[in-house]
């Protein structure tokens, strides 16, 4: 059998008998053949280049075997299985995104082709793309349970995951409301995930609105006590504050009810110099196929004024497309309305407040450890101005 790369099963290349044979006929043959139809005949045939691949794949010469496989794909496009070997040679080689789009093409033409499952799932884990390969490996352990090859993917999967425990990232964001002063501010975040079943995050802000200059501090922790089922609180303060609110709490609690959809629920407080707020409402994320989100989330408000007898209600609702590629990878679109603020919590968006907002967002890692974001929103808000919010964020994980 031949020697594959470590950790790689080999397959047996289809018709390797008749590809021998063909050619040892051919050499016999050759000294019969007319010069006049010597010069005629093609220079290397499709069955000496795939004996030639084949050996060189053998012998572990794997860029030699990848330049004899790309040319018996030219000249035999449709065969499925010299197709295969040119995707598995393009992982083995390095040239890892070329093989990821050569396996899709594969599983696009055989949905739920073992091998090519297989072969797709590896150049994920090499290029650290633990969500894509989580996607491939849980379809074959679906149709595939107790398949070796498959858990011990899985079990890399899972070493990887754990190597990646740190995340840090700078966010800037600013806000140009019509006849009002500009808002620029920033936040420096840290995350950690000791286990697989505890995360916790801080953060610091330091924002400038309303000719105010004002720091937020605080940080969350979340649990998931269940598998499926995860517990979150949140604490950050903002000390003399006149904007932000002075004290922010909030409490949430997510659960997966199926393997694409998750329900959740939140609640938070917030004390404003001169309010108290209240909000709480539901929201779901539901993951449509290998790349799509829709999420949705609805809100209610509840404010209370120093000095003011009763409550003033506001509801809050947004609605999410989200694209999903690669590591992490996501592009999103979304709209919303109601009192939904896009950046850090302010005095001018509770009480009565509301906003029809159109906004999108890019986050992209041109490395599994390295990635940026982007997002801008475009509101109509109920005080008769229009707002303009943006951001830009880098994120180093380690």
């Amino acid at each position: 059998m031949p020697v594959t790369p470590p950790g790689i099963r080999y397959r047996p290349p289809l018709g390797i008998t008749a590809s021998v044979l063909s050619a040892a006929m051919l050499l016999l043959a050759a000294p019969l053949i007319a010069p006049g139809a010597a010069a005629q005949a093609p220079a290397v045939t499709a069955a000496a280049l795939r004996q030639q691949g084949e050996r060189l794949r053998r012998e572990q010469r794997l860029p030699q075997a990848l330049a004899a496989y790309r040319a018996l794909v030219e000249l035999e496009p449709g065969n499925f299985e010299d197709r295969f070997w040119l995707a598995k040679l393009l992982g083995w080689t390095g040239r890892h995104e070329a093989a990821d789009s050569a396996f899709v093409q594969l599983l696009e033409e055989r949905p739920g082709d073992y091998d090519s499952q297989i072969g797709l799932a590896d150049v994920r884990l090499w290029r650290g793309e633990t969500a894509g390969a989580r996607t491939v490996l849980d379809d074959l352990r679906r149709t595939h349970p107790e398949d070796p090859e498959v858990l011990h993917r899985l079990d890399a999967l899972r070493r990887l995951a754990s190597r990646i425990r740190w995340e840090a990232d700078l966010e800037y964001y600013g806000e140009r409301l019509s006849r009002q002063p500009a808002t620029n501010g920033a936040t420096l975040s840290l995350r950690a995930r000791p286990s697989g079943r505890l995360r916790w995050h801080s953060a610091v802000t330091l924002q400038e609105k309303f000719e105010q200059t004002e720091s937020r501090f605080g940080g969350g922790l979340a649990y998931r006590p269940l598998a499926h089922t995860e517990i979150e609180g949140s604490a950050f303060l903002a000390p003399g504050a006149e904007v932000l609110p002075r004290q922010t709490y909030g409490v949430g609690l997510g659960q997966r009810v199926a393997p694409r959809l998750i329900l959740g629920a939140d609640y938070g407080f917030l004390d404003f110099q001169d309010a108290d707020v209240h909000q709480a409402g539901p929201r779901l994320e539901l993951y449509a196929g290998r790349h799509w989100l829709v999420a949705a989330r609805y809100r209610y408000s509840s404010t209370r004024f120093t000095g003011v007898e009763g409550a003033v209600g506001d509801h809050a609702g947004s609605l999410t497309l989200g694209y999903l590629y690669g590591e992490g990878n996501l592009l999103r679109v979304f709209a919303a309305a109601g009192g939904e603020s896009f950046t850090q919590p302010s005095r001018e968006l509770i009480g009565e407040f509301s906003a029809h907002a159109l906004g999108a967002a890019w986050r992209h890692f041109p490395t599994p450890r390295l990635g940026l974001e982007i997002g801008y929103a475009r509101q109509d808000r109920s005080d008769g101005g229009d707002q303009d919010s943006y951001s830009l964020r880098l994120v180093q994980r380690w």
